[in-house]
């Protein structure tokens, strides 16, 4: 049982910290209940599916919120990403993985340095980045999806593959989760970028270069961006430039509902996991029951209030993005 300093019980503080298991609980149940084929294998496949390329997103945010800041460009990375994978894989073949790595490095330099260098506020730096790269996904893919041709699917097709009852990319982003966990716990950056979310003053007076483990912060966040729009070409096995325009509410939704501080100090990539079903089986629980999909973003930014809410540390300090 969780208790206050004085012993007693409290319903606030077990809330917070089990959030993350009661709206997966809640949301999967609930559909269950309305669709008993909403936990069929053909069904969870689907779900896999759709989670996939949300997890590399959602669990890259999370470094940058960990560390205090924001990034609202992860969407249009996202879309950059798509359109980048599907207009060259038939060009570059799985080559176009490490050029995708290496367009997340790059990007998550460039934002990194103007907000950790240069001292530009996060929401600001992220926010005019945000257009650049939509305007890239937009004048590359001529403002229309371009499918991949039929002769180069199996360039793509592979990702798609069932293995142990499953979707491969599914696995592959579970893989992904298992990583950001090893930096969160087992490395002096993960531990940095806590140090400076919690507060970052006295990070930077324990020796902590914040500059680095900052720009660091935002190229995790970027490569994760880049490799969900990767995934979503060949899931999708087309360039979509729109792809991410969603992404960002569901991913910083997924983030929340694991117990993130918006303020930076507390997080997990396992609790955004979490997140990340609960967010996916409301999509597809919706979906099922016939809901029109523009309403998706209202129900995640309903979701993403209360999550904000019931996380927020007394006085608002969490609210407060650098």
């Amino acid at each position: 049982m969780q208790k206050t300093d004085t012993g007693s019980f409290s319903w606030r503080n077990f809330l917070t910290q089990n959030i993350y298991i009661f709206s997966a609980v809640i949301v999967v149940g609930a559909f269950y209940i309305i669709n008993p084929s909403f936990l069929s294998l053909y069904s969870i496949q689907n779900i896999t599916r759709e989670m996939a390329p949300l997890l590399p997103m959602a669990c890259g945010i999370g470094f940058v919120l960990y560390s205090g800041c924001i990034d609202l460009s992860i969407g249009a990375v996202a879309s950059a990403a798509c359109v980048i994978t599907g207009l060259y894989v038939s060009d570059a073949g799985q080559w176009i993985i490490l050029l995708m790595l290496a367009f997340g490095i790059i990007i998550g330099i460039f934002n990194g340095v103007l907000v950790s260098k240069i001292k530009l506020p996060s929401f600001i730096v992220t926010l005019c980045a945000q257009s650049i790269y939509r305007a890239v996904a937009i004048v590359l893919s001529g403002g229309g999806s371009k499918n991949i041709g039929l002769k180069q699917r199996y360039l793509v097709n592979w990702m798609s593959e069932i293995v142990f009852g499953l979707p491969l990319m599914f696995w592959i982003s579970l893989a992904i989760v298992i990583i950001c966990v090893i930096i969160e716990r087992n490395t002096a950056l993960g531990k940095s970028i806590f140090a400076i979310g919690a507060n970052e003053k006295a990070a930077r007076l324990a020796g902590v270069d914040t500059v680095r483990v900052k720009t660091m912060a935002f190229v995790l966040c970027a490569v994760g961006a880049a490799i969900g729009g990767l995934m979503y070409a060949y899931k999708l096995k087309s360039s979509v430039p729109a792809i991410g325009d969603d992404k960002f509410m569901m991913a910083i939704s997924s983030v929340a509902l694991g117990g993130t501080l918006f303020s930076g100090g507390r997080g997990s990539a396992l609790r955004t996991l979490i997140g990340v079903i609960t967010v996916i089986s409301i999509a597809s629980g919706m979906n099922m029951a016939g809901v029109d999909p523009l309403w998706n973003n209202v129900v995640f930014g309903i979701v993403l209030i209360a999550a904000v809410a019931i996380n927020s540390e007394k006085g608002g300090r969490d609210l407060i993005i650098k």
